[in-house]
């Protein structure tokens, strides 16, 4: 299914928020009755437009069309997760009715902390069972459900692709950032991926980026002087907001690269695997769509998805210098020309 870029849709949305509030109230009082939602993020909202199409368009399928009986307030917490129970917070003063969580476990939480009346619908990677955000995934009970999907589990099988496109000699690295998960987890997604690159008689080198966001470049430089000659990065390394930086340096450095979503390769990058992404964020817009229209959060119960994509770029494995094999072409969900 073809996704339209969603800056349009999105600025559209915003301004017809910001007109309906400066309206007369009289003026209102005519109108058929609008909805009003809230979605909070912790990244900024330009590198994920496209998912929020696919959101939009499952409301707009129920009846709900942005800008007109549907009025969305959009908050970030731009990267800064302190802000978000204040961002959570806001929305409940405003009286949306619906909160939707996008990206990761820490803006559900918020929204949890600021309300157990409003319903909340996520949409996040991992398994909101195992981390402890409902108490089941069939009845999940409370005022919130949603959608997760699988990325972290899935490193090991992107380990496997990346390996049978590089030099066997050379090491791969594994991108990720120690900040933004506690030890054990971090220690849990290192173990298997050791064991895969043990199978497949691979070094594999740990690139951990903790503290190190804003210099990317000399992290590139790095894995230059180690002869590292792909990575596969973990979902939280660097969120998608240091995407396009994260292409061009690869590209820079003649470092082929892995990604958990189609997103890279679409901006640039080699290769992704991962789960629909869009598919995530459609069933957040249908959940959203039959809450406003009156079931109860517990009723519905979490979705994980499960679709999954290979995407190719072969223009930049050409600048690589990359020979995709026949065999992987042929599992590609897509292949870039």
């Amino acid at each position: 299914m073809a996704i339209r870029i969603g800056r349009r849709r999105l600025l559209a949305a915003m301004g017809s928020a910001a007109a309906y509030a400066a309206a007369p109230f009289a003026a209102r009082a005519q109108e058929p009755a609008v909805v009003r939602i809230g979605v909070l993020n912790s990244i900024s909202y330009g590198p994920i437009l496209d998912r929020l199409d696919a959101f939009l368009d499952e409301l707009e399928q129920a009846g709900f069309v942005d800008g007109q009986n549907l009025l969305v307030e959009y908050l970030s917490a731009e990267g800064r997760a302190e802000r978000l129970p204040f961002l959570a917070a806001s929305l409940v003063q405003q009286g949306v009715q619906a909160i939707v969580c996008l990206t990761g476990p820490s803006t559900v939480r918020a929204a949890m902390e600021a309300t157990f009346i409003i319903p909340i619908v996520f949409c996040i990677t991992g398994d909101p069972y195992e981390l402890g955000l409902v108490p089941s995934a069939i009845r999940p009970e409370g005022n919130l459900t949603g959608a997760g999907r699988r990325s972290e589990e899935l490193n090991p099988e992107r380990l496997k692709v990346l390996s049978e496109l590089l030099p066997p000699s050379r090491p791969i690295g594994f991108m990720l950032n120690s900040d933004l998960a506690p030890a054990a987890t971090t220690n849990e997604r290192i173990a298997p991926m050791e064991q895969t690159a043990a199978a497949l008689g691979r070094q594999l080198v740990i690139v951990d980026v903790a503290g190190r966001e804003k210099e990317l470049p000399a992290v590139f430089a790095g894995m230059a002087q180690q002869e590292i000659a792909g990575f596969v990065i973990s979902t939280e390394a660097l969120y998608s907001v240091f995407r396009d930086q994260v292409i061009g340096l690869s590209a820079r450095h003649k470092i082929a690269s892995i990604f958990p979503n189609r997103e890279y390769p679409h901006s640039g990058g080699l290769i992704s695997f991962g789960a629909d992404i869009y598919e995530h964020y459609r069933i957040a817009g249908s959940y959203t769509a039959r809450i406003l229209k009156g079931a109860r959060p517990a009723e519905l119960p979490v979705q994980i998805a499960t679709k999954f994509d290979l995407v190719i770029n072969l223009k930049t494995a050409q600048a690589l210098g990359i020979t995709v094999p026949e065999s992987i072409r042929k599992l590609a969900s897509e292949v870039i020309e």
